[in-house]
């Protein structure tokens, strides 16, 4: 018996001595330091609890972990972030939400910005928190502050309080908002504790945005227009997409006047230049389709923003490549000159939006820093060691540092020597959960599969309802009304599988007028838009619900409002 009980300590001795330690370990890596730009060689980190626990010296034979990943010749860095990012509303089904933010997180970005936020957006920030689904960190912003949700001061106080208490991470800043009201919201916002960010409101202007101490300002918004001489006696609201209409009047000796005063008051800056290299851009909608990413996104979603694109750049707009490319030059001056001597930039490309995809749209965007002058670290650090100093987070993520959490990517080559590299990945690590490349291609290979069928229709008279809607759509009267005997716009709306549109063109100066669009849902009779976006002339309209009762007649659409006083007849033309 002794022998025996001998014999078992030893087995249980040899038993303990091969266990392997908890954690992951990724050997004999090299590791960038977004700082600095050095490259530390041959580490061993090891990943504990969601954390980077450890960094040491590569050992040849070192200690076996629950899991082992292979780091030889490849480079370790943070998660980028992507600084302006979209989640889907709730009207999207919650199995479309969870594949936008993986698509985020299968190009290497392991933490977004919401700016369009909605409460359940705060429930996916949870659950992301604590890992109850794959995706990026969230931060999210309050719904949307334009010139229709607020539009007094009493209202700005209200919202402003009320989106702080409901724990929001700071305040969506969009266009419309009159110069009073913005100042009582940020009144209030620094009395509360909560920043702000976004877009210019024209009454409001880039020389007082700058000055209101804006956490972010997005798209580079206001500072083309805030280059117009006060001599060119402009109209404010003719300043077009981004002020692309006052190109012409520039002065860019005014640049270096708005980039010491974005430093001085410790404004970051998101260009989203992608935006401007794809949406509003002289490239053709069909070469945009080919590019392989567009596999990821539902075809109605394709169809909306060809119609997008080529409706925001179609010549009766005034829309000219020349001007673009002028556009383009000023824009990409702003840009540099930010990074060289602004507060500092942060990487984000507005996604999903007009053919930036979720994830890969900010490869695009980092191609169009490149071209703008950023170096490849400047570019790194716009997305890792910045958004984390903006977030005041640098103890919890931006680095690869001990004691952070382990939101890493890990890569095949160099992204210091080729910023393309970025693209290059062998997979990604979220909160320490390793999720390699080989699972990042299955995983995409069945959200396009998805996005190559039908949806589903829950009746046969569902069907035939929705089957109903679809289609491009002239608008021809008030309902019960014939249309006046000299027309003055033409209204165009495309309801299409999900997703709908309209613009008005005004028919004696043949210049777009209205422009907005979202998602819609059918309900029996009933049929509901939902506003996601919108131009200049209609971002009253932001995040609204409209709801009618619907019936078609041969080739007419007739809509009653339900909640609005929008009572139409409209003509099928496709």
């Amino acid at each position: 018996m002794k022998k025996f009980g001998l014999l078992g300590a030893v087995l249980l001795l040899f038993a303990c001595m091969n266990e392997p330690e908890k954690g992951t370990m990724i050997i004999d890596v090299n590791i960038i330091d977004v700082t600095t730009g050095a490259i530390w060689e041959h580490k061993d980190v090891v990943i504990d609890s969601g954390k980077i626990k450890t960094i040491s010296l590569h050992q040849e034979k070192p200690l076996a972990h629950e899991l082992m990943v292979n780091g030889t010749g490849k480079f370790l860095m943070p998660g980028l972030a992507e600084m302006h990012a979209h989640i889907p509303p709730p009207s999207i089904n919650s199995e479309r939400i969870e594949d936008v933010l993986f698509l985020y997180l299968a190009n290497g970005i392991t933490t977004i910005r919401g700016m369009l936020g909605h409460p359940i957006h705060l429930v996916l920030r949870n659950k992301a928190e604590n890992g109850e689904i794959l995706s990026p960190r969230i931060f999210t912003s309050s719904p949307s502050l334009n010139g229709n949700s607020v539009t007094s001061t009493e209202q700005a106080i209200s919202m402003v309080t009320t989106y702080k208490k409901d724990g929001y991470d700071f305040l969506k800043i969009h266009p419309g908002i009159k110069r009073e009201v913005f100042d009582q919201i940020v009144i209030t916002a620094n009395e509360v504790g909560i920043p702000f960010a976004g877009h210019v409101p024209i009454d409001v202007g880039i020389w007082h945005a700058l000055q209101s101490k804006f956490a972010s300002i997005d798209h580079v918004d206001g500072f083309l227009e805030g280059l117009v001489p006060e001599t060119a006696n402009v109209k404010p609201m003719d300043n077009g997409f981004f002020g692309y209409a006052f190109t012409p009047m520039a002065d860019l000796a005014k640049i270096d006047g708005l980039v010491n005063l974005a430093k001085e008051n410790k404004v970051w800056i998101v260009p989203t230049q992608s935006l401007f290299e794809r949406w509003f851009a002289p490239i053709p909608a069909d070469e945009l389709l080919q590019q392989p990413e567009m596999q990821y996104m539902p075809t109605a979603t394709l169809v909306d923003w060809k119609e997008r694109k080529e409706a925001s750049i179609d010549p009766a707009t005034g829309f000219t490549a020349n001007q673009w490319k002028q556009f383009d030059v000023i824009r990409k001056q702003l840009i540099k000159k930010l990074q060289d001597r602004g507060h500092g930039m942060l990487l984000g490309s507005d996604a999903p939006q007009v053919f930036n995809v979720p994830g890969f749209s900010i490869h695009r965007e980092i191609d169009g820093l490149q071209a703008a002058g950023l170096t490849p670290l400047e570019i790194i650090q716009s997305g890792t060691i910045n958004p984390a100093t903006f977030f005041e987070k640098v103890d919890v993520f931006g680095q690869v540092k001990e004691g952070l959490e382990a939101d890493l990517i890990l890569l095949n080559a160099n992204p210091l020597d080729n910023i393309d590299h970025l693209q290059d990945l062998a997979g990604v690590f979220r909160q320490g959960l390793w999720v390699p490349k080989a699972t990042i291609n299955k995983r995409l290979a069945g959200i396009a599969a998805k996005n190559s069928k039908p949806s589903e229709i829950d009746s046969d008279q569902e069907e035939r309802n929705v089957h109903q809607l679809q289609g491009t759509w002239q608008y021809y009267s008030e309902k019960g009304k014939k249309p006046a005997p000299v027309e003055t716009f033409k209204r165009v709306k495309s309801i299409f599988n999900g997703y709908w549109n309209m613009t008005e063109m005004n028919t004696l100066t043949n210049k777009l007028g209205y422009y907005h669009g979202g998602h819609y849902s059918v309900e029996g009779n009933e049929y509901a838009e939902t506003i996601t976006f919108a131009n200049e002339s209609s971002d009253y309209l932001m995040e609204k619900m409209l709801r009618f009762q619907f019936e078609v007649i041969g080739d007419t659409l007739i809509l009653t409002g339900l909640n609005n006083t929008f009572n139409e007849e409209w003509i099928r033309v496709h």
